[in-house]
């Protein structure tokens, strides 16, 4: 999904939440991450991020953060 200038993983635009699901080129990006998470939260969205390997090994525990 496109939001601005940024691509996010999910968008729930009537609850002002991105889900981001984090993969291992994410490590390397954390703090373009934080940056961009900042400004995120400035236009009003909450973003939650998941480990891209829970999601796949385990999405009910994912979930449940």
């Amino acid at each position: 999904m496109v939001l601005g200038d940024h691509i996010v993983d999910f968008l729930v635009p009537s609850a002002k939440l991105i889900i981001e699901v984090d993969g291992a080129y994410h490590q390397r990006r954390r703090a373009a991450d934080s940056r961009r998470e900042r400004k995120l939260g400035r236009l009003g969205y909450r973003v939650l991020r998941l480990d891209a390997e829970l999601v796949l090994s385990a999405l009910p525990a994912a979930l449940q953060q």
